[in-house]
């Protein structure tokens, strides 16, 4: 089995005033934080982006720019991460990291993989709540994702409840691990009480 993971970084950053992977804590960016952790849990990474580029995140990596236009949101993203390892062949799974969420379990990957064989989709869930951005999906999936998203669908729950879909829990260790930095407010509340704490 081999699995890749994809940092979603394709959204439109309003409340934080300009993008977002490019904010520091402890003077690193975000998309080099989570980077930096997903790499460790994959065998491979890349980064989903309508406007990172390798020269402003003084990254090597490949960064790919949704398959369809219009800023559609996560789910393009997802489909965009679909069709880019079905191109490149030989990988099962896609597991996606939204750049905003630098303090997510180490083992999260692990514990998704114990439930690849009998489901199309995995999503995390802390606190009772969903979080379907951190997700790993069937790369089987890519035609009937692409019509269902051609159709209108845009939320990622509105076709994972379509699937056989799992929903695995993790516990909050003093913190919410699926903790997402939104606001300049957030990025100071990240920097002041989380990075000690998930170092």
């Amino acid at each position: 089995m081999k699995i890749s993971g994809m940092i979603l970084s394709g959204g439109m950053s309003r409340r934080m005033g300009s993008d977002k992977s490019l904010k520091k804590i402890n003077n690193k960016k975000l998309v080099k934080l989570v980077l930096e952790k997903v790499s460790k849990q994959v065998d491979y990474v890349f980064i989903n982006s309508n406007k990172l580029t390798k020269k402003n995140i003084n990254i090597n990596i490949d960064i790919v720019k949704d398959c369809l236009e219009g800023h559609l949101g996560p789910l393009v993203g997802i489909l965009t991460g679909i069709k880019w390892l079905n191109k490149k062949k030989g990988f099962n799974f896609l597991v996606s990291f939204p750049v905003d969420s630098p303090f997510f379990p180490d083992d999260l990957v692990l514990r998704f993989q114990k439930y690849s064989e009998n489901y199309d989709i995995i999503i995390a869930n802390s606190k009772n709540r969903n979080h379907p951005v951190f997700s790993m999906w069937n790369l089987n999936l890519e035609k009937e994702l692409e019509q269902s998203i051609k159709n209108g669908t845009r939320k990622i729950e509105d076709f994972t409840r379509k699937k056989k879909t799992k929903v695995v829990k993790f516990k909050n260790i003093e913190y919410d691990p699926f903790f997402n930095i939104n606001t300049a407010d957030d990025l100071k509340f990240a920097e002041r009480h989380l990075i000690g704490k998930n170092s």
